[in-house]
């Protein structure tokens, strides 16, 4: 026997259940409502607290094994192919949390000043932060070069004009006209 789409939704509606637990319930009862809606609160109740211990259960497996991963994946920092700093990423975190406009400034200086950071995932991947920030910049570049070269041509064209037209008022001044 078929159960209709609106069966399965009114189910679903009045018991928050998912499609696949309202479909079974109203194939076992025929399609009667009533009596799906019946059996899934007697399951219910028994399974409730069992329901909240495997949510907290789940969410206790899933914190700790991300912290687990945190720990094995690996902040790296070096300078001329020599390791500086080596620490895991939940330290990282950690000092971000207490030093963190400090460490921050620290981070983007030692950027400036030529440093490469690397994070190494758990697998010995590595995700090079340096490739990813340069890759984001010449797309910038390449973005904005157009406009760069549209700027510049406006600005011999005004300087040309402005030549033409007052020689002795910009003396000692640069002045460029975005239009």
């Amino acid at each position: 026997m078929g159960i209709s789409l609106e069966k399965i939704d009114e189910l679903r509606r009045r018991t928050n259940c998912s499609y696949e637990e309202a479909k079974i319930l109203l194939e076992k009862h025929n399609g009667d409502i009533v009596e799906a809606i019946v059996e899934f609160e007697r399951n219910n109740r028994s399974n409730s607290g069992r329901r909240y211990n495997n949510y907290n259960s789940s969410f206790g497996t899933k914190l700790k094994n991300l912290i687990k991963k945190g720990f094995k994946t690996k902040f790296i920092i070096e300078k001329a192919g020599e390791t500086i700093i080596n620490i895991p990423v939940n330290l990282l975190i950690i000092g971000l949390l207490v030093f963190n406009w400090f460490l921050v400034a620290l981070l983007v200086i030692a950027f400036v000043l030529g440093y490469r950071f690397r994070f190494r995932k758990e697998t010995g991947e590595n995700v090079d932060v340096n490739k990813i920030i340069n890759n984001f910049a010449n797309k910038v570049k390449e973005a904005t070069g157009s406009t760069e070269q549209q700027n510049s041509y406006n600005y011999t064209n005004n300087q040309d004009s402005k030549k033409n037209n007052d020689n002795n008022s910009d003396k000692g001044y640069n002045e460029i006209t975005i239009e």
